[in-house]
């Protein structure tokens, strides 16, 4: 009897060690789409989206030339992008892409090597490994899609698509993260009315809804910057259609949703300190997101701002997913 004891002892600690050691993967996992997801935004605020013309290459090499002297006389024509001429040669626009798709393929390892923790984990819970996978063959999706991405000249269509995986990949990932805590929720006397399910799928959708239109205006302050050049940044504004417009006041029904669905939290007698601690986070982050389009609006869209407003989205969508989800696993222990 005290043999089997032991052992079944030493099985539990090794569990215990094994989804430890899952979930730090996760964890580290999360953070690196979040920085990937800054990253592009830098990308596109510097133009460097075809600083390399080519996929999985750059200029055909493996390390990107520094100076235009590695390249040959007519690498204009030579790296034509969808029958374009590219830009002249820039080395800072190269080198920003090129470290965006390093960062990319170190994602890439890190999803390999959460889908390999996760098998460790599979009996004790074998939906684990399975997001761990589908995770990561969304993440080699989203290489695919990025190489489309060069090769259609930087398309809006593929540019939204890109964004839009990237946000589903990081909200998939959350989601396995907090299902490997569930057994930390606390789940006895929470109730979660449908207003609360109601006001937080409707912020959720609201926001997805805000960032696909942000990608769209971004598409038209490129198209305005080529037409208008970058001194003259303070009539890119003027050039931008009704999409910016629509984007612009948005906000208030981001806001207005935000706002009831805190009310809904505050009524309700939270056991779960998590989704009190997220919500305040939340409206952190949902003001310091207004001030960088306000300032976004009135300093001639600042190059600075652009990645952190995306990030910034980013982040909402991560704060809300992550509130919903908490909420939809504690209900399903609650009924257990």
């Amino acid at each position: 009897m005290d043999n089997s004891g032991e052992r079944m002892n030493e099985h539990e600690q090794k569990s215990v060690r094994n989804m430890r050691r899952f979930r730090i993967m996760l964890s580290i996992t999360v953070g690196a789409v979040l920085f990937l997801i800054l990253v592009g935004g830098i990308v596109r605020s510097t133009g460097s989206g075809l600083g390399c013309p080519d996929w999985p290459k750059c200029f055909g090499r493996y390390t990107p030339p520094t100076d235009i002297s590695q390249l040959p006389a007519d690498y204009k024509e030579i790296f034509q992008v969808a029958g374009k001429e590219i830009a002249d040669f820039d080395p800072f626009k190269t080198w920003v892409e090129y470290i965006n798709r390093l960062i990319g393929v170190l994602i890439g390892f890190f999803a390999l090597l959460t889908a390999f923790f996760s098998l460790f984990v599979y009996r004790i819970d074998r939906k684990l490994s399975w997001l761990s996978i589908l995770a990561l063959f969304l993440i080699m999706v989203q290489g695919g899609v990025g190489a489309i991405v060069v090769k259609t000249h930087l398309s809006t269509g593929m540019i939204t698509l890109h964004m839009m995986l990237a946000l589903v990949t990081l909200m998939l990932y959350i989601g396995t993260l907090l299902r490997s805590h569930r057994d930390k929720y606390e789940r006895k006397n929470q109730h979660f009315p449908p207003s609360f399910w109601l006001w937080g799928v409707a912020l959720l959708l609201l926001t997805l809804a805000q960032i696909v239109m942000g990608t769209q205006v971004r598409e038209q302050v490129d198209i305005a910057a080529e037409n208008l050049g970058d001194d003259n940044r303070a009539l890119w504004l003027e050039a931008l259609g009704n999409v910016y417009l629509v984007h612009k006041f948005f906000y208030y029904a981001v806001l207005a949703s935000f706002l009831g669905w805190a009310n809904e939290l505050r009524r309700m007698v939270l056991q779960i300190k998590a989704i009190q601690t997220i919500m305040i986070l939340l409206a952190g982050v949902l003001l310091a997101e207004i001030v960088f389009g306000l300032c976004m609006h009135h300093f001639a869209i600042p190059p600075v701002l652009q990645p952190l407003h995306l990030l910034f989205a980013s982040l909402l969508i991560a704060g809300e997913f992550s509130i919903l989800g908490i909420g939809f696993f504690a209900k399903q222990r609650s009924t257990h």
